[in-house]
């Protein structure tokens, strides 16, 4: 999908890196997707690929199991503003994600109303490669 260069190598790149260096520590369940919006004006592929730009990106993260069973969930405008530093603003919780894309994740009803403060840190030592 058509992402702005920012936020590919900014807010987006900075959940991708959580998912690498979480995945090293447990398992882990990743579900994403887009949310389409009804801007023309930034449908550069239409015509060559035939594809429109999303307005946001989403990711959830689930790990753990049972009790232990936790999540962290982000919409992630597709904008330049969308940075690293910028990727605390865009957490939400996934009891709020599911209302946003109609989407069903599957996660403990108790995990889903939990909203970080920040995003997951990069734990010590992670090569995120």
């Amino acid at each position: 999908m058509p992402q702005a260069a920012n936020m590919n190598r900014g807010a987006w790149l900075l959940t991708e890196e959580i998912v690498e260096c979480y995945r090293d520590i447990d398992e882990l369940l990743v579900i994403g997707g887009v949310i389409w919006g009804d801007n023309p004006s930034d449908d550069y592929f239409v015509k060559s690929h035939g594809v429109k730009t999303p307005d946001a990106f989403w990711k959830v993260i689930i790990r753990g199991a049972g009790q232990d069973e936790r999540a962290i969930a982000w919409i992630v405008p597709n904008t330049p503003e969308a940075t690293k530093k910028n990727l605390d603003r865009y957490l939400v919780s996934v009891d709020e994600l599911e209302r946003v894309t109609g989407e069903k994740i599957p996660l403990a009803d108790y995990a889903k109303h939990d909203k970080p403060a920040v995003s997951w840190l990069i734990p010590k030592g992670c090569n995120k490669g």
